[in-house]
């Protein structure tokens, strides 16, 4: 299982560092992401447990409602991601997600339990057509790649299928998720919606793994999600810094080195890494942010990381 990853391409996913965050977590009984994205950290979780409460969120609705439509209805979401590559179908595919979403977000909002499996496999098809952002913004002109996200599946391992009419293997994918995402709570909204009040600890240790979207003084390009907030990193780390006094919590920040350096001074401790870059950092012709990742961990995590 600790194989499984989104069938969608991601900018900013935190696949190579998983491990990092979950060595310094440890096996926390409720665990809580705000930010859930490609869910790249919950998908590698190491020896993962019916019994864990296991929390995530995300203010995109798209990206809610792909994760919950994954986890009740798998195989509707694969019949409509099984679809070849079109340039008439991408664009025809995103005014429908366009339409509907403000309908999508009030109903997940409004009932845990809803979810929209055609509008995910829609967006999950379309996502793994597009080069670079605005996928469900108006205005942007569809551009077509390839062999990523569901048409990338000959680079996926893990899954074996008879690739015909219908690939056997996207099926295989979807249900493999659904399995994982089996007792996973997927809310929809900010990331106060599932850190409000005092909660979070009330059945022991707490583990959060936050990765906002990076400070819009960072210099990173400030287009990249369809839910954009360029100062949210900064209300996050003042929120982490008092909860993270208390023994009950662990929690890791994500975010570039001198967004969060002043943490230290406060007990934090922090790992440097690069990261590989992306589509959106190549077509610019811009990969010097990728050297300035690092995680911060706080206090009470296991094992806290070395300032490289």
């Amino acid at each position: 299982m600790t194989d499984l990853k989104a069938p969608f391409p991601y900018f900013g996913g935190k696949a190579t560092i998983a491990a990092d965050v979950w060595g310094s977590l440890g096996a926390v009984k409720r665990y809580i992401e705000p930010f859930f994205g490609s869910g790249a950290v919950l998908l590698k979780r190491p020896n993962p447990q019916p019994e864990a409460d296991e929390i995530v969120c995300d203010k995109d609705g798209f990206i809610a409602n792909v994760w919950r439509a994954i986890q009740f209805n798998p195989d509707e979401v694969a019949k409509w991601c099984d679809w070849p590559i079109n340039h008439a179908d991408l664009s025809a595919r995103k005014r429908e997600l366009i339409k509907y979403e403000q309908r999508l977000l009030e109903n997940l909002i409004a009932d845990p339990n809803w979810c929209d499996p055609v509008l995910a496999g829609y967006w999950v098809w379309a996502a793994s057509c597009w080069i670079g952002s605005g996928l469900t913004r108006e205005g942007q002109i569809p551009h077509l790649t390839g062999e990523q996200g569901v048409h990338g599946l000959g680079k996926i391992p893990h899954l074996t299928g008879e690739k015909g009419v219908v690939d056997d293997r996207i099926y295989t994918w979807m249900r493999e998720l659904s399995i994982r995402l089996r007792y996973v709570k997927v809310v929809c909204g900010d990331w106060t919606r599932v850190c409000g009040g005092n909660w979070q600890d009330g059945d022991g240790i707490c583990g959060i793994f936050f990765d906002p979207p990076y400070s819009s003084d960072t210099g990173r390009d400030e287009t990249l999600y369809q839910a954009e907030d360029l100062s949210v990193a900064k209300d996050v780390a003042k929120w982490a810094l008092e909860r993270g006094k208390k023994s009950s919590y662990r929690i890791v920040l994500a975010g570039y080195y001198q967004e969060h350096e002043w943490l230290l001074k406060e007990g934090w401790s922090c790992k440097q890494w690069s990261a590989q870059g992306g589509y959106s950092n190549i077509s610019s012709g811009k990969n010097n942010n990728r050297h300035k990742e690092a995680l911060f961990m706080s206090p009470y995590c296991v094992g806290q990381g070395v300032l490289l």
